[in-house]
């Protein structure tokens, strides 16, 4: 399942003057600073080893300069820790921020460009599976390329991709600014439960999949003030009956999609209305479609997620 979700489901200005002298020699010291800064942050990377999902620890004896991403989330990151210009190529679902469409395409998650990747020469592969007896981890592997595998399922999962990122990058610094972003802002949203708040969560609608208590999307769900009607499910994505939900019958459905496809909306918005029409949610018409892309990337745009769609809910509770 998630494959599923990845598959949904990553200037300088020079003025010449008197004064602009001064600029410029005031820069080249700062310069001097920010890299005695970098050699610091950087120097525990040396002969350093770090423990990937996987459980595999991996090696590092320098800072790895050409990088593959094979995951938006993980593309989202390195950018967010402003470590983009060691990133040689990204995978074709890689389209946030829009920059990292610039960078060289390997393909699709599901099938990767090999021979795409191993042109790159990249001294690290970035992939988020399951675990290593996975076909594209394997294939990887048996061409010799080294492997950093990261798969966060949760928020506490996204903290250690962006701390385990930012140590193997040698943004370190930057790192800790977005464990705080995410540490502090995850504590200024009100979490309240309200009444009426029970909520089915759409993953896919053909088939029709949710998602339960552990993961991030749930986490989500839960800082916008909904409560996950099936949270208590055993698979992290279960398949669920159009019949088991009128029999839940939830107040709310968020379902995120592509929100610049409308047409496909309508269709949507039509097979909720056919097949859930009797639930509180659609004869209410408190149906939330939201960004897929937000939604579905376990990165450190979480906290954005849970502030829209708690926004979304606001405006359709006034």
């Amino acid at each position: 399942m998630n494959k599923f979700i990845v598959s949904k489901i990553l200037s300088v200005h020079l003025i010449v003057s008197y004064f602009s002298l001064c600029f410029i020699l005031c820069l080249i010291l700062f310069s001097c600073s920010d890299s005695a800064k970098i050699q610091h942050q950087t120097s525990n990377i040396k002969d350093t080893q770090i423990t990937d999902d996987a459980n595999i620890q991996v090696r590092f004896d320098s800072i790895p300069k050409r990088i593959v991403s094979l995951a938006p989330n993980i593309t989202e990151t390195i950018y967010a820790l402003h470590a983009d210009s060691q990133l040689v190529g990204v995978s074709e679902f890689c389209t946030y921020p829009p920059e990292a469409k610039s960078k060289a395409n390997t393909g699709s998650y599901l099938s990767p460009d090999y021979e795409k990747i191993v042109s790159l020469n990249p001294d690290l592969v970035l992939i988020n599976v399951e675990n290593t007896s996975n076909p594209t981890y394997q294939s990887l592997k048996n061409l010799g390329l080294k492997l950093f595998l990261s798969n966060a399922r949760d928020i506490n999962g996204i903290r250690k991709m962006v701390s385990d990122l930012g140590n193997i990058t040698g943004k370190v610094s930057s790192a800790d600014s977005i464990l705080n972003i995410l540490d502090n802002g995850s504590e200024t949203i009100d979490t309240a439960k309200k009444p009426d708040m029970n909520s089915l969560i759409i993953i896919s609608i053909n088939p029709l999949m949710t998602t339960n208590g552990k993961t991030f999307i749930n986490e989500i769900t839960g800082m916008a003030g909904l409560t996950n009607i099936y949270s208590n499910e055993i698979i992290d994505y279960p398949s669920v009956s159009f019949e088991d939900v009128l029999k839940n019958n939830p107040d709310w459905i968020v379902f995120p999609a592509d929100t610049l496809n409308t047409a496909q909306l309508i269709n949507y918005r039509k097979e909720l209305v056919s097949k859930l029409g009797e639930t509180n949610a659609v004869k209410n018409d408190k149906v939330i479609f939201i960004d897929e892309n937000i939604m579905f990337r376990p990165g450190p745009r979480v906290l954005d997620a849970a502030k829209l769609l708690k926004q979304k809910i606001s405006d359709l509770s006034d």
